[in-house]
């Protein structure tokens, strides 16, 4: 609802927003009036949420560069941005072996950074006061995915022959960050690593004949614990367990880190409850309820 007063020989164009409005631009909202000199407001009444959708481009509200005159956003309500998303989840390594007798597991690869979440409010004219007596909140930042598991360590047991490992277990995608009407999400769990390979007593299978040579694969050790599991004596063994990812972070919040062994996927920032573009600064200092990253 838009309405337009005279105080004094001065106009003022009021607009009060709509509950569930999503994605605003005042340039949209104002027309005309918004380039001209005159004074604006836009409201967001008491009880009323307006949010950013689709994904972290877009914010709840958006004030455009070439504005004319002031504007004032008076919130009572709330204003939310977009969560990040989710890191993905990192490759899975091969298992020793498949390069000769006494090879290192290949590593799993680490798990990818989650994204930033949205600013609630991206200003890019200057004479913009926000006035806050509800809540303005960046959207929480995507959890980093989780690292893949390390391959196996190759054994050799003698005769010329080797065992092969098991692959590493494939990393969980980290989870999303929360964001208007959309909750934060729990990182995925990682897989299981991969089983020991065998051959059987008819075939000669990955460089170790007939069951004599399988059966010692069998024996020859259980799950490695290095990093990455080296060949020795008593390596051989199923894939390293993938890592869970992170969890997306709250309103405000960054993303959790995914798991992993060194290098790790890293959690989003949190968004910005207010962004400005470059050169651009508030007329005040808003107070209230404000969560996220500052301007």
């Amino acid at each position: 609802m838009q309405q337009m007063f005279l105080g004094l020989g001065a106009k003022v164009i009021e607009h009060t927003v709509s509950d569930g409005d999503t994605n605003l631009n005042a340039s949209t909202i104002f027309g005309s009036d918004f380039a001209s000199a005159v004074a604006k407001v836009i409201i967001i009444s008491s009880g009323h949420e307006i949010g950013a959708t689709s994904n972290t481009g877009n914010r709840a509200l958006t004030v455009p560069s070439g504005m004319g005159g002031t504007l004032e956003i008076k919130n009572l309500g709330t204003i939310s941005g977009f969560g990040g998303t989710g890191g993905t989840a990192g490759a899975r390594g091969a298992g020793g072996g498949s390069t000769g007798a006494y090879s290192n597991g290949n590593l799993g690869s680490d798990g990818g950074a989650g994204a930033a979440g949205g600013s609630a409010i991206y200003i890019a004219s200057n004479g913009v006061k926000v006035t806050n007596t509800g809540t303005i909140r960046g959207g929480g930042g995507g959890g980093g995915g989780g690292d893949g598991g390390d391959g196996g360590g190759a054994t050799f047991v003698g005769g010329g022959y080797h065992c092969y490992s098991g692959v590493g277990g494939v990393g969980g995608a980290g989870g999303n960050g929360q964001g208007y009407n959309t909750a934060a999400t729990s990182g995925a769990t990682g897989a299981g690593g991969g089983g020991k390979e065998a051959g059987d007593a008819g075939n000669i299978y990955k460089g170790y004949p007939g069951v004599v040579a399988n059966n010692a694969c069998i024996s020859a050790g259980q799950q490695g614990s290095r990093s990455p599991w080296q060949y020795s004596p008593n390596s051989y063994s199923v894939g390293q367990t993938g890592f869970t990812g992170g969890t997306g972070g709250a309103f405000g919040a960054a993303g959790a880190d995914g798991g992993g062994q060194g290098s790790v996927g890293a959690g989003g920032a949190a968004g910005k409850y207010i962004e400005l573009a470059g050169g651009i600064s508030l007329s005040n200092t808003p107070s209230g309820t404000l969560q996220g990253t500052a301007p």
